[in-house]
């Protein structure tokens, strides 16, 4: 059994919890629990929802799927939300696709391949720690099933020199960015996920042969 959809359930803008569906068509509401635990009780209880941290709330699950329907769904924008009041239910889109644009164990014949190291100077506090760097492991960029794109970085850090010495940082591109021309459009996305504090420029995006095919333009 596998999670066949995945919804984020927010209510006054604050992100409660989240509603799953399986591959068997069983579905499930899970609350979140939270350092601001009143104010998430007092939200649960304004919708009349179970606040039970691992509880399965029916009301919350019917809560969910009638606010799932095509007149709420917000209208022009690829990402599926649906909004009702002051709840809003928003797809958690699937990757259907991936555009390596460095990877740093790649071979010269594979995607992602660069002579560059894309590492800088650690820092902290005051400033760069001597002999002590920080690097990217893969950048790339995702294409989601809902049509929506994402930057994706992996940053490992001198600690340990390891993925869990740093973290994935996974960005979402906005949408209205898309009717930029092109290479506006470069300019802006190499922003994400801390992308050009590691090196990566506009030009080095641009030179890379079928990412424009890849996000449509």
């Amino acid at each position: 059994m596998y999670i066949k959809d995945e919804y984020k359930v927010f209510y006054k803008g604050d992100w409660i919890g989240e509603c799953y569906v399986y591959s068997n068509d069983k579905v499930a509401y899970s609350a979140f629990d939270s350092t601001k635990k009143y104010l998430r009780q007092k939200k649960f209880n304004e919708l009349g929802l179970n606040s039970d941290v691992d509880g399965i709330s029916k009301k919350a699950l019917n809560a969910v799927f009638d606010t799932i329907k095509d007149e709420n769904r917000v209208s022009g924008i690829r990402k599926r939300i649906w909004q009702s009041g002051e709840l809003k239910i928003e797809r958690v889109p699937k990757d259907a696709g991936k555009f390596f644009i460095y990877c740093r164990g790649a071979r010269k014949d594979e995607a992602g391949y660069s002579e560059k190291s894309y590492s800088v100077p650690h820092s902290e506090g005051n400033g760069p720690i001597p002999g002590m760097n920080e690097w990217v492991s893969w950048y790339c960029f995702n294409k989601r099933d809902d049509g929506t794109y994402e930057a994706e970085l992996d940053e490992a850090w001198w600690w340990g020199g390891g993925h869990n010495d740093g973290g994935t940082i996974r960005t979402e591109i906005p949408e209205k960015w898309f009717s930029l021309p092109y290479d506006e459009f470069l300019e802006q996305i190499v922003t994400l996920s801390d992308a050009s504090h590691y090196g990566f420029t506009p030009e080095e995006l641009k030179a890379k042969g079928g990412l424009k095919e890849f996000f449509g333009f």
